[in-house]
């Protein structure tokens, strides 16, 4: 078998992270009185040897940049680590392959209609060597110049080179460079890899999607990010996985937070009777690779249900009590439509086929929550919120028309990416005509922190955790009240 991959060799390392909602993100915030600034970590001039630019040039070059003074080095790194724990950096990047031209570039694609205007003359005289060396820098947008006293402690260079402006356009000592157009050169090698990757023309549709597809959020009005009041009496909740199963930990820790006494069964647990379910009022079952799918999607892990009596017994039970609720998300997702458990009375029931674009899809994506009866979803009703779908074979095939279906989300846009898997009437989520079962590709338990998040509104103060965490609130408030 082919493997398609880019000609790198990428190096990877770990650091300690002492709070990880302390993080900056390499996207230029909207905020045009923020300052930017360059910071030459090395404290060398610059230098073109070994860089991408001199590759282009077909040209290895006899000098490259050094780290001048490791002292000043490590004191830059530590006061920039300082600042942003005082919150005064918006935004950063480094200044690595392609040099600092690539770093501003790529502060400027994850937004629309928003740009820099900058001036240079102090960094250097030669633009070529100021803009395509890759001396190790970075670059920040700070809240304001307070961090200059700070800085200059450090010994290493610093420019104040400019601000954001909301024009797409990189405006360099006048030198005007289209935002957009840059952005498409820059996608257009993930884009033709992409093409020998997928099927359907996926690749063209996601090349031309890409920049018309923006996050748009809309949060629950009493939503306030805060960890729910929990009972006194917690009502007992079971996490299902099989060989292969994933997430189960994100899973259950979102279920414990909500206020579920949560266990682990596991199908060996089923299968010998080590389970049977009765004490339980809410089951999830988890995603993953259950039995790598080499059968496909959660078929062998149906099969265990199916042909164990006591796995099979402990199941329909479940599902025959009128005090029980469940969720299968992904692998979990497959399983509960393999089995025919969200539409029963159906004649011909819903399937879950492969990706339209043929291969596994990961993804930061978003899903609009409609009017529904979901008990889980039900407060959610009218928000758009982030969740990240990660599966190869995602699509619910939906053979009746809409109205035969609990369709209580759907993928903020219609087309791929935004929809990763080309479902049909575009859904994300499925749930039973009683509103207690409920399916879904997309992965909410791993999306239940802001921090989860690959992109989180900056005008929110959410320390806690996201809206997905009210589901297993709902669920646990329900099932209270039939007790």
């Amino acid at each position: 078998m082919d493997v398609l991959a880019p000609g790198t060799v990428i190096i990877s390392t770990v650091g300690n992270c002492d709070d990880i909602t302390a993080v900056v993100e390499p996207v230029l915030q909207r905020d045009y009185n923020a300052p930017i600034y360059y910071i030459n970590m090395s404290g060398d001039t610059h230098k073109l040897g070994g860089s991408s630019f001199a590759q282009t040039q077909n040209k290895i070059g006899d000098a490259c940049p050094t780290i001048v003074d490791s002292s000043a080095f490590a004191k830059a790194f530590n006061s920039i680590q300082s600042l942003i724990k005082q919150g005064k950096v918006l935004a950063g990047h480094d200044v690595a392959s392609g040099g600092l031209i690539t770093t501003l570039l790529e502060m400027c694609f994850p937004s629309q209609n928003i740009g820099m205007e900058l001036d240079m003359s102090a960094v250097g005289h030669d633009m070529v060597q100021v803009l395509f060396a890759e001396n190790a820098g970075i670059v920040l947008q700070t809240t304001d110049d307070s961090i200059e006293a700070e800085l200059a402690k450090t010994g290493v260079p610093f420019f104040k080179i400019g601000n954001a402006i909301d024009e797409a356009v990189l405006d360099i000592n006048e030198f005007i460079i289209d935002v957009d157009d840059m952005r498409d050169v820059w996608y257009e090698t993930s884009h033709l890899l992409d093409r020998q990757q997928s099927f359907n023309g996926m690749a063209d549709e996601r090349a031309l999607n890409y920049v018309n597809q923006p996050l748009e959020f809309k949060f629950p009005t009493q939503f306030d990010g805060k960890l729910p009041e929990l009972p006194q009496k917690r009502i007992k909740a079971a996490v299902i996985r099989e060989k292969g199963s994933n997430s189960e930990r994100e899973m259950a820790r979102a279920m414990y937070l909500a206020g579920f006494e949560v266990i682990d069964v596991h199908m060996t647990d089923l299968i010998t009777g080590r389970a049977n379910l009765e004490d339980v009022q809410f089951i999830a079952a988890v995603g993953g690779f259950s039995n790598s799918d080499v059968l496909g999607s959660a078929k062998g892990w149906a099969g265990a249900f199916l042909y164990n009596e006591k796995a099979n017994t402990a199941l329909k039970n479940f599902f025959a009590r009128p005090d029980t609720m469940s969720i299968g998300v992904c692998n979990g997702c497959q399983l509960f439509v393999e089995l025919g458990l969200i539409n029963p009375d159906h004649d011909e029931k819903p399937k879950m086929l492969h990706n339209d674009s043929g291969k596994f899809e990961c993804g930061f994506t978003s899903v609009e929550i409609a009017s529904n009866n979901s008990i889980m979803l039900k407060s959610l009703a009218g928000s758009k919120l982030g969740i990240w779908a990660a599966h190869g074979e995602g699509k619910f095939h939906l053979p009746k028309e809409r109205s035969a279906y609990e369709i209580p989300a759907t993928y903020s846009y219609g087309s791929y990416p935004a929809n990763p898997n080309g479902s049909d009437y575009n859904a994300a989520m499925l749930n039973s005509a009683d509103g207690r079962h409920l399916v879904m590709m997309p992965h909410l338990e791993r999306s239940t922190f802001p921090w989860n998040w690959a992109h989180y509104p900056t005008d929110r103060n959410d320390d806690a955790v996201t809206p997905w965490l009210e589901a297993f609130v709902n669920a646990r408030v329900w099932l209270e009240n039939k007790n």
